[in-house]
């Protein structure tokens, strides 16, 4: 009996401390398991600010076109001051008005008194309505026989074959053959009076009407 009695003491000193050992190593364990188990924290993935397009506004200058010039560099609508610079030592303003003439009614200040080419010498006018350039009329200074007949030929070679042609019969002959084009009328008016000694010879150009 005295035998047996160390050797069950022993045998439960052992189990116990079998039981301490592995209340110990099962937390321990548990833990183990738990952190392997547990999902990695999410990375946090950062987000660069977004950069809007750059905005290029065009600007597109629309440029108006000059008219054609009508009559050597004049052109319709010029003022008087413009018109006077245009042709410089020749158009000058006139001390008194000047009448266009029995075909165009109406006068004006701004003249080329003596303006030479195609071998006859013109008298130029330039009339105008509101400052604005609307006519330019010229007279054949001492026309001769074939004056007449030979600015109808330089007209018809530049602008073609007239669109109308209009002749008025009093003591003086007279006349029209005009040229319609969409910047302007060109009308050459040739007026004879034989048994008096009459010739004129005018060429009148006119800004298209504007109805």
């Amino acid at each position: 009996m005295a035998v047996a009695e160390p050797r069950r003491v022993m045998a439960i000193v052992r189990a116990r401390l079998r039981f301490a050992l592995g209340s110990l190593v099962l937390p321990t364990v548990l833990a183990a398991c738990g952190t392997r188990e547990q999902a990695p924290p999410a990375k946090t993935q950062e987000t660069a600010p977004s950069v809007a397009p750059a905005t290029t506004t065009t600007t597109t200058t629309t440029t108006v076109p000059s008219p054609p010039p009508v009559w050597r560099t004049a052109r319709w609508g010029m003022t008087k001051a413009e018109v006077l610079a245009a042709f410089p030592g020749e158009a000058q303003r006139l001390a008194q008005p000047a009448n266009f003439g029995p075909q165009v009614a109406g006068t004006t200040d701004v003249a080329i008194p003596a303006y030479e080419t195609e071998g006859m010498k013109f008298r130029v006018l330039f009339g105008f309505e509101s400052d604005a350039l609307n006519r330019v009329h010229l007279s054949v200074m001492k026309a001769g026989d074939a004056a007449c007949g030979d600015l109808e030929k330089l007209l018809t070679e530049k602008h073609s074959t007239p669109s109308d042609r209009s002749t008025t019969q009093t003591n003086v002959r007279t006349e029209q053959i005009v040229w319609k084009r969409p910047e302007q009328t060109i009308t050459l008016s040739c007026s004879e009076a034989l048994g008096l000694g009459y010739r004129s010879v005018t060429l009148d150009y006119s800004a298209p009407s504007k109805t």
